[in-house]
C-alpha cells in the first residue's frame, strides 16, 4: 500500500477549493491509499509434441509440394 495525494472533489465531481479560514488544513487535497500491483506470475511454456504421421523417414510430409512432385514422377505412391 502506498499513500498518495489527489485533488478533492465535490459530490458533483468538481474540484473542491481550500477554505481560507482554516490555515492549518488544506481541504483542496485528500490523502488516499493506493494498492500496489504485483507483477503477474510467469506462465509456464508447454512444448507440444508433433502429431504422429504415417510418413516414412526421409520423405517429405504429405500435402507438400515436394511430396506431390515425387508422386507425379512415380517415385512414391499415395
Amino acid at each position: 500500500m502506498e499513500a498518495t495525494r489527489k485533488r478533492a472533489r465535490t459530490k458533483g465531481g468538481k474540484f473542491r477549493g481550500d477554505n481560507p479560514s482554516t490555515p492549518d488544513v488544506n481541504e483542496a487535497w485528500e490523502d488516499t491509499t493506493v494498492a500496489t500491483k504485483k507483477a503477474p506470475a510467469k506462465k509456464k511454456t508447454v512444448t507440444k509434441k508433433a502429431p504422429a504421421t504415417k510418413a516414412k523417414a526421409g520423405l517429405p510430409p504429405p500435402g507438400s509440394a515436394a511430396h506431390k512432385a515425387m508422386v507425379l514422377r512415380g517415385e512414391i505412391k499415395e
